[in-house]
């Protein structure tokens, strides 16, 4: 398969993925706004209703992105339901964000499912950027720095969780904590910026062969 030609789809997508980095972006500046402010005042959660409304955007957003991606896969077994569970993820993630701030979804409920969608998000970050980064015309710095932040966001959840959980001295759950969510946060930083850099991708005005002629602006 041949990326360097244009995949029917790329303008809107390209359109939404440039959209989605800018909500990111938002969703970023919020949350880190919310415990740097909120958090030690005990509210009132503006930044934190801001972030919540950002993240059901957000994840409207990025599914014509994630399916326009997705196209670039080679077809096997697995790459079909993975997109598929993919975006009901997103969906999820979505809804559940979205009655969040409408408050008709309680905060541990929300948090859950908003968790349980970034998990499946990732682990299709990492799965497709890792087959991507074989794909003839790819950008392997995208693929790369997809596979990073689904690997990084894979294993600083459950290290961050564990963290919770583990018996001992309070330094070394305090220790593990600390590593899932420095892990999981700089996936979250530069999650924005992959979907910038897929929006200059699939917006990128490629030359495509045209049959009868030389070539052709795609």
């Amino acid at each position: 398969m041949d990326n360097s030609v244009e995949f029917p789809g790329d303008g809107t997508a390209s359109v939404f993925a440039y959209s989605a980095a800018a909500v990111g972006i938002t969703g970023v500046a919020t949350l880190a706004a919310m415990y740097a402010v909120e958090v030690p005042r005990g509210g009132p959660f503006v930044f934190g209703t801001i972030n919540d409304a950002a993240g059901a955007v957000f994840n409207v957003l990025v599914i014509p992105v994630i399916l326009q991606v997705h196209k670039r896969l080679p077809k096997t077994s697995w790459t079909e339901p993975l997109k598929w569970v993919t975006v009901a993820a997103c969906g999820a993630g979505a809804t559940s964000s979205a009655l969040l701030v409408l408050k008709v979804l309680a905060f541990e409920p929300s948090t859950a499912v908003s968790v349980a969608a970034i998990t499946m998000q990732a682990v299709w970050f990492l799965a497709a950027n890792n087959k991507l980064r074989t794909v003839e015309g790819y950008p392997l710095g995208l693929a790369q720095l997809g596979r990073f932040i689904g690997g990084a966001l894979v294993i600083g959840l459950p290290v961050a969780g564990l963290g919770f959980v583990i018996p001992g001295p309070e330094w070394v759950r305090f220790a593990v904590m600390g590593l899932g969510i420095i892990g999981g946060a700089s996936a979250w930083i530069a999650w924005p910026y992959w979907y910038f850099k897929a929006g200059k991708f699939l917006g990128h005005r490629r030359t495509v062969n045209v049959p009868g002629s030389t070539t052709a602006a795609a």
